[in-house]
């Protein structure tokens, strides 16, 4: 009887909270669609993260809902919209008016998309509770410029932004009114929007510079340190600079991927964009805010690679000393494995090994003696 009322839970878990529904709306007079991802940790009475995600030029948003990003919200508890751009009528193709322009032509500059997505967070906003002091848009390509966009115009609403392979466009006039916490990603043998010579917008540095200036962060605050190169293979090398200092408590972090081209890096690369944007996004807020630190002491947690294979990395992030216990089971409610795990202020990074277990869904549960947290868990 005992396991039949955990697989009942199981399966209303698994089903039941877990939601991605396509939706659309009117906005000056287009018909405008969207994804959207709410995981299952969410509760209506605790308002949550929203993270907005801009596909590329030509792209969908169908697409680019494989980046990964509902995975992370998964176990960060925080919910992802992925809108669509509109067709530009002479290139046929989908496109932000983000202000990339190519010898002053700049496609759908008719198009509204700032006031789209101004839109689109009322309406998230509407039918779910968003902590309104922690909305963040990230983007690749054309989808990266019209991030940098929201950031020159729409930082009222979006408290940071991540650009990959995007920066500020040429047809834009970027006068921020706020210092905007910003991350950008930029491989330096991209041929598409280049790491020097871009045609489309100013360069890679030139856009983190420009950032820190607005910012007014300390020159003498930067960090640079290279990331460890766990795939020696994929022929890529990552710089990663941190700017601290700035005004508002923001930052400024860029990551150049030597020998990268126009790409998106993910779980096999020596960085996953996707867990790092996330990473960013979590420390900043709009101002007027409680600050970061005063979470759940592990509230924030990510599994990742997630679907896993052989192994699994769970990283907590606690703001104190934490014995833990963590439980895996089955659909059927069968513990798999259990043990206990102290773990210390920071994050921490605990390797879960899944050898010899079948492909399907499971449950992870992560317990203190205050809280208990659960997580999906897909093998494949």
């Amino acid at each position: 009887m005992r396991n039949y009322l955990i697989l009942i839970y199981l399966l209303v878990f698994f089903n039941g909270h877990t939601q991605t529904t396509t939706n659309n709306f009117t906005f000056d007079g287009i018909n405008r669609e969207y994804i959207c991802y709410v995981p299952s940790s969410y509760d209506p009475l605790n308002p949550v993260p929203l993270v907005i995600s801009l596909h590329g030029l030509g792209d969908n948003m169908n697409n680019f809902s494989g980046i990964g990003m509902n995975y992370v919200a998964d176990t960060a508890n925080f919910i992802v919209v992925t809108p669509e751009a509109i067709i530009d009528g002479l290139l046929g193709s989908t496109a932000w008016n983000s202000g990339a322009s190519y010898l002053g032509f700049t496609l759908n500059a008719n198009v509204d998309d700032l006031g789209f997505i101004n839109a689109l967070i009322d309406t998230i906003s509407t039918n779910y509770s968003i902590d309104q002091s922690r909305v963040y848009a990230c983007g690749f390509s054309m989808g990266g410029f019209m991030a940098q966009r929201l950031a020159c115009e729409l930082n009222n609403r979006v408290a940071a932004i991540a650009s990959v392979a995007g920066t500020i466009g040429g047809a834009l006039t970027c006068t921020p009114n706020k210092a905007v916490s910003v991350c950008h990603f930029h491989g330096t043998s991209d041929a598409t929007i280049n790491y020097t010579g871009n045609q489309y917008g100013t360069d890679a540095e030139e856009t983190v510079n420009f950032w820190v200036s607005n910012n007014n962060c300390n020159p003498s605050n930067v960090v640079t340190t290279s990331l460890p190169n766990s795939n020696p293979n994929d022929g890529y090398t990552v710089d990663h600079s941190i700017y601290s200092g700035c005004d508002d408590n923001t930052e400024v972090e860029f990551y150049k991927v030597n020998g990268a081209d126009h790409v998106w890096l993910g779980p096999s690369n020596d960085i996953f964009y996707t867990t790092e944007i996330w990473e960013f996004f979590r420390k900043h807020q709009n101002s007027g805010s409680a600050a970061i630190s005063s979470i759940n002491p592990i509230s924030d947690i990510i599994i990742y690679p997630n679907p896993s294979k052989e192994f699994a990395t769970l990283e907590i992030n606690s703001n104190s000393n934490e014995n833990i216990q963590i439980h895996l089971f089955e659909i059927k409610g069968k513990v798999l494995k259990s043990f206990k795990k102290e773990i210390n202020q920071g994050i921490n990074k605990i390797t879960l090994n899944l050898q010899g277990l079948n492909s399907g869904s499971y449950l992870l549960s992560i317990q203190t003696n205050k809280i208990k947290k659960h997580i999906r868990l897909q093998i494949k």
